[in-house]
């Protein structure tokens, strides 16, 4: 991709405060983009704002699993200055761990309402005429629990697995637009939400991942690859970054 890529392009980042979001964030801003940063901690949103130009950031606080919320936020992003996105990054998610025999309804709730309900209310409002300008592009991040689910994920590659047929059916039906809808499967990240990883042995994250622990600047490269001209005939897919891994671990115990 070009450097300046994104030049002229307003792309809103849901999930801008850290991780992989925050990595999508930083890279559209250096490439040009005007990037919109949402998510729930004011100072976090602020300390993102820093690394990208003054007048190609803005931040829109909101609390993400929220419905109506969510809907309200991407709805204001143009409201406010008439100009229709051209992409939209959802990076939002919560990983419960817990064994199918302990699996409590207010934590079903919780992560569908995290990583799920949000995303459908999102999408409603994006694929409007009124949002989104033909040919945008929408990327999740979805996960490879969705695809390879390891013990302890019940919740959370549902809500993963069920965010990919989603996109899958949302891709079709938006394709007279031009308007592509892809997710990103990534195996665990070294980010805040894949911190155990470093409880484990050196030998064993190479084990697990001969090509090294995935990053989040790795996932945003493709993530941007995505939203560019360059992935422009590229949707309806769920795509798997392993990092050579060949499943989950499976030795987890309770």
């Amino acid at each position: 991709m070009e450097q300046r890529e994104f030049e002229g392009r307003k792309i809103m980042v849901l999930g801008a405060s850290s991780g992989i979001g925050r990595a999508c964030a930083i890279r559209l801003g250096e490439r040009g983009a005007r990037v919109l940063l949402v998510g729930r901690n004011q100072a976090r949103l602020e300390e993102t704002a820093g690394h990208i130009p003054e007048g190609l950031r803005e931040i829109l606080p909101c609390d993400v699993s929220d419905f109506d919320a969510a809907q309200a936020v991407v709805k204001d992003a143009v409201k406010r200055d008439g100009v229709k996105l051209d992409g939209c990054v959802f990076s939002v998610g919560i990983a419960p761990v817990c064994p199918v025999t302990a699996v409590q309804k207010h934590r079903l709730v919780e992560a569908f309402d995290t990583n799920l309900f949000s995303l459908f209310g999102i999408l409603k409002v994006f694929a409007s005429r009124r949002i989104s300008r033909d040919g945008a592009s929408f990327v999740s991040l979805s996960s490879g629990a969705a695809i390879g689910p390891t013990k302890g994920q019940s919740i959370y590659a549902a809500t993963k697995g069920a965010m990919n047929a989603y996109l899958n059916v949302a891709a079709k039906e938006l394709a007279p637009r031009r308007i592509r809808v892809n997710a990103v499967c990534p195996e665990m990240v070294d980010t805040p939400m894949g911190a155990g990883l470093h409880l484990l042995p050196e030998e064993r994250l190479q084990e697990r991942y001969p090509l090294g622990m995935l990053t989040a600047d790795d996932i945003a490269d493709t993530v941007l690859y995505l939203l560019s001209d360059a992935g422009g005939k590229i949707t309806g897919q769920a795509i798997s970054i392993t990092a050579g891994s060949t499943g989950g671990n499976d030795n987890f115990e309770f």
